[in-house]
């Protein structure tokens, strides 16, 4: 056992995702002293690249992605460290082409479907901006006038409400899995709802969204660099608190470590925050949040093929499907190459289901049924990855899920301290399952624990 005293302003940030080092770097640049401690072997958490393998320097993102046009933190980021951005088209790409009940086209071909699917989708999208109305401000859902009574319900009671061809719920049904990892009947209405207010409030705005050209782990790296002590492969495994500070106990390189500090940043997700032992125990509220709180299921599987066979049927690469896989896209838009890559997006039931498979089941799965809806895909594989969040023991899922009853339950808990643990990630975020949710919460805390010393 070895410990180590520090100053009595030392921060300790468990994790090196974007949370704790947007914490860091905040606390860093006004003078405190911190260390991050991250159990991997790399700093980013699910702010991770896919390189090694891939033909013509091609890659793909194994976790976060996308970059919206209001996420103003990491659109600043990326200008801070003179990183460049690629388009994506927006919101309305991910319902175009769709493969429901054996068939598969654009969603405005009348003919295959035997209804207009296309304008019934765009209903849906007004219907979302309505109900957005019920949370007026999505930064504050508990004030929201009918907010428990939003939070009993389900995103399947809202759906099976509108008047709407089986077709088109399919399409929304499999729109809530890949972008909530739930099942309809998993997803707070309340939850969605704000994500109508914060997100769907227009329903004629796709919005625009982007990759950062090159990978997005150049800016956890870069990040990380700026900061005097990251500690890799340092599981902490217990925090006791005391009056004047914490002791941090971790484990790197077969030995225990102690740690001294005034402040600790809790910034994992919930299920790996469960496998550190507090004392005194948590709050009851903190405890509560740990426990009732899981990152949905989530799989990613990367395929590169020898040509984009894609352009011979005139299609862009998205994809929404009542299959197993969920849905596909094309982070090579704008790579340059013959080769090309399909992203595989399999969340919810399936997402678990994918999750149990064998790396080469969920490869074989993923291709066969891409090679079911396009004859020949699967002899042009050249190189493939795959990602099961949920499998990744310092993850443990893809990104937060907010069942009924879980807003209400636990919204303000994840904003509070629990003495001088401050807890930061994705899930305690306005803008959660996003990247620009992680910066932001690291933010927060690092603003709190400066306040406290004002």
């Amino acid at each position: 056992m070895s410990g180590h005293f520090m100053e009595h302003n030392h921060v300790t940030i468990i994790g090196a995702g974007l949370a704790g080092l947007a914490a860091a770097r905040d606390l860093h640049r006004a003078g405190w002293p911190t260390t991050v401690l991250e159990a991997r072997l790399r700093v980013g958490g699910r702010a991770y690249t896919f390189r090694d393998g891939f033909a013509e320097g091609q890659y793909a993102e194994a976790g976060g992605e996308f970059i919206e046009d209001i996420h103003g933190r990491m659109l600043a980021l990326v200008q801070e460290y003179g990183l460049s951005l690629d388009p994506v088209r927006g919101m309305g790409e991910w319902t175009r082409r769709l493969a429901l009940s054996g068939k598969h086209g654009e969603a405005d071909e009348t003919a295959l479907w035997g209804f207009d699917l296309a304008a019934e989708i765009e209903q849906v999208w007004r219907a979302l901006a309505t109900l957005g109305t019920a949370v007026p401000d999505p930064t504050q859902p508990l004030t929201a006038p009918r907010a428990t009574e939003l939070d009993r319900q389900s995103a399947a009671d809202w759906l099976a409400a509108l008047p709407l061809h089986p077709f088109t719920k399919q399409t929304i049904t499999a729109r809530l899995r890949s972008e909530y990892l739930a099942e309809p009947e998993q997803l707070s209405l309340l939850e969605l709802a704000r994500w109508g207010s914060l997100y769907y409030s227009d329903p004629t705005d796709e919005g625009a969204s982007f990759r950062v050209r090159g990978g997005v782990d150049q800016i956890p790296r870069l990040m990380a660099a700026e900061l005097p002590d990251v500690r890799l492969g340092a599981m902490v495994t217990a925090v006791q608190q005391h009056p004047s500070g914490a002791t941090v106990t971790f484990q790197q390189n077969g030995q225990t470590h102690t740690l001294e500090t005034a402040y600790v940043v809790l910034a994992v997700p919930p299920g790996p925050a469960r496998q550190i032992s507090f004392d005194p125990p948590l709050p009851a509220a903190h405890q509560a949040m740990f426990n009732g709180l899981n990152c949905g299921p989530l799989t990613k599987v990367i395929i590169q093929y020898r040509r984009r066979f894609w352009e011979d049927w005139q299609w862009r690469g998205s994809l929404l499907t009542d299959l197993p896989i969920t849905c596909a896209w094309q982070p090579t838009m704008t790579q340059p190459g013959e080769s090309g890559i399909l992203t595989v997006y399999t969340g919810a039931k399936a997402g678990a289901d994918f999750s149990a498979m064998s790396e080469r089941e969920r490869i074989e799965t993923a291709v066969s049924q891409l090679d079911q809806l396009f004859p020949g895909s699967a002899a042009l594989v050249s190189h493939t990855r795959t990602m099961a969040w949920l499998n990744e023991p310092f993850t443990q899922g893809g990104y937060a899920l907010f069942q009924p009853g879980d807003v209400t339950a636990h919204w303000a808990t994840l904003r509070q301290p629990a003495g001088r643990v401050y807890v930061a990630g994705e899930h305690t975020a306005v803008h959660q399952g996003y990247m620009e949710g992680a910066v932001e919460s690291g933010q927060r805390v690092a603003k709190q624990i400066q306040e406290q010393r004002s």
